[in-house]
């Protein structure tokens, strides 16, 4: 149950200085447990889950990944596809590649939270050091702003349907206030700040508590999507029509290459979901087992991923016939409908499935973007933001970045889907080659808290300039191509169809260069004096040990690390506790 404040609680930090400075820094800890590091590096939210807060269970993750395919992002990505010169035979093909690559990406990138129940900020101060990260939350919290205020203005569409089938022509022949320079009508913006306010509450509730949502989500969707689907077979052409389909994409396909256009599709696949992906630790975090980030999210993930784009390619196709133009977005095609059936029946029905597809926006922005934005503050300004604090500032922020002009134009946004595959990428690589290659599955927790040169995670500075050159290294491929997505005639045609494989090569490139650096210079893994000890494979996350050293926690929570202090120097005292780590 989620517990507004009372009157008194909200007043009280405003009646002295010293309440109110108390009111703006973050909780530190749980009751009854010592912090780990300090409040420049650590606060609550930032600290390893406890236990009593691992809420999530094994179908959560599993159902958080198939209410996320169930989406109007899943449902569009075919338009862009047959855009792009595809058949819908090949777009298939490449959304099934494109959809078991980014179903092992989620299983890897869900492994070091799920071990050691730390989020994104944690896992990139141990990957690119404690200074170094910064640089990388702060990316990855950029990608969520821009999301949220996306899937807002998708369901400000979604909501603009809703209206229409509640007021009919009240609401059709509302007159449009705005110029064509702004890029969206007056009523469409009304709708994305009726979407926005109906998120907003949300922005107040933890992860803990907002993984029933997605069951929710995971009942409703799969209904309306089939029950959709069905009803099209009903009305429109049959499958026969999928055929009809490949028109759309006739003038692109004379000009390019099948096997470019194909790994084109494939990186267009990976680009909806790359944000998600470097979300996974967020997530993971709050389950009560391993497994339960395990093989079975992926392959949820996979299997609804394909099924929505066949369904959302399909349903498309077999309408076109009766509806005479092919539309792509839901939206498009459910106002459609309306112009064609319209009815009581056909209102209500309409209203039904873009009121689905609303809730899976709002669901697919709490998870995907507000939740791991909440945990980017908290690894920057561990002293003052939480989550829920940081979720709240993601929903404005939402605003600021003006989604619909993102929207304009279907080349636009897939240039926008384009460009920051090669910077989240290479992320991705990197993260999974350091865990399972470099660190062998084995973080020291207490290091990632502690800013000073005993830091496991100190490296140079502060900085892992492996890992950083290595991410450099593996976005250099995809720049050229990037360049090329706005001054056409700026690059060669090799280095336009090498972008084609933005999301793939940017990421093998990345992987591959840190994987032949760290041969010449291994990462450290745990304190000075401490490198010895034999570490299996994810050893330190393990019986209980959660990246901690025994004798590293106290019979309460988590202390701070005595290996860290000057009582653990002596080499009596790194042997007693070699003795008792083996």
């Amino acid at each position: 149950m989620v517990h507004f404040p009372s009157r008194h609680a909200i007043a009280a930090p405003f009646q002295f200085a010293e309440a109110f400075r108390d009111f703006l820094r973050a909780p530190q800890t749980a009751d009854g447990r010592e912090q780990i590091g300090n409040e420049k590096w650590s606060n609550r939210d930032l600290e390893p889950t406890h236990p009593e807060e691992r809420t999530w269970t094994a179908m959560s993750l599993p159902m958080y990944w198939f209410t996320n395919m169930f989406s109007v992002t899943g449902w569009n990505v075919a338009a862009s596809l047959i855009a792009i010169g595809l058949t819908w035979q090949q777009a298939f093909i490449s959304a099934v590649l494109g959809c078991l690559l980014s179903s092992l990406a989620i299983i890897f990138m869900a492994r070091p939270g799920v071990m050691y129940h730390v989020g994104y900020p944690i896992i990139a101060r141990a990957t690119f050091g404690m200074y170094g990260s910064y640089f990388f939350i702060f990316i990855r919290a950029a990608v969520c702003i821009i999301w949220y205020g996306v899937q807002s203005f998708y369901g400000a569409n979604l909501i603009f349907v809703c209206f229409r089938c509640i007021f009919g022509d009240l609401w059709a022949k509302w007159p449009n206030a705005l110029p064509a320079s702004a890029h969206v009508p007056s009523k469409q913006l009304l709708g994305f700040f009726i979407v926005w306010a109906a998120e907003f509450p949300f922005m107040f509730i933890h992860p803990t508590k907002i993984r029933h949502l997605f069951t929710v989500k995971g009942i409703v969707m799969p209904i309306a999507v089939f029950g959709f689907f069905g009803w099209a077979m009903a009305n429109g052409a049959g499958l026969s029509a999928l055929d009809a389909a490949n028109k759309a994409g006739e003038k692109v396909a004379a000009t390019t290459t099948l096997g470019w256009a194909v790994m084109n599709g494939i990186n267009v696949i990976l680009g909806t979901l790359s944000p998600m992906l470097v979300n996974q630790p967020d997530l993971a975090r709050y389950c009560q087992k391993s497994w339960h980030a395990g093989a079975l999210q992926g392959i949820i993930a996979f299997l609804a991923k394909v099924l929505v784009f066949f369904l959302g390619l399909a349903s498309t196709a077999v309408l076109t016939p009766t509806l005479g133009k092919a539309y792509w977005n839901l939206w498009d095609l459910l106002d459609a409908i309306l112009d064609h059936y319209w009815g009581p029946a056909a209102r209500a029905g309409v209203f039904l499935v873009s009121l689905s597809f609303l809730l899976a926006v709002i669901a697919t922005n709490f998870g995907s973007n507000s939740i791991p934005f909440g945990a980017d503050l908290t690894g920057l300004f561990p002293k003052y933001m939480t989550i829920k604090r940081g979720q709240i500032l993601c929903a404005i922020l939402g605003v600021a970045v003006v989604p619909w002009e993102l929207l304009a134009s279907a080349q636009a946004f897939l240039s926008f889907l384009g460009s920051y595959n090669i910077f989240m990428a290479p992320l991705c690589g990197i993260i999974i080659t350091d865990y399972v290659w470099a660190k062998a599955g084995n973080y020291h927790i207490p290091s990632a808290y502690d800013g000073t040169k005993r830091s496991a995670y100190w490296y140079w500075g502060g900085v892992n300039w492996i890992a950083v050159s290595a991410w450099v290294g593996g976005m250099a491929f995809g720049l050229p191509g990037l360049v090329a997505q706005y001054q056409p005639q700026a690059v060669s045609q090799a280095a336009k169809d090498l972008y084609k494989l933005g999301w793939i090569i940017t990421f093998a490139a990345a992987s591959i260069l840190y994987s032949i650096m760290t041969l010449f210079a291994r990462p450290r893994i745990l304190p000075a004096g401490y490198e010895g000890l034999p570490l299996s494979f994810e050893y330190m996350a393990k019986n209980g040990r959660e990246g901690f050293l025994d004798g590293e926690r106290d019979g309460v929570g988590v202390a701070v690390s005595p290996v860290l202090t000057a009582a653990a120097d002596s080499s009596k005292d790194r042997e007693k506790i070699s003795e008792m780590t083996v």
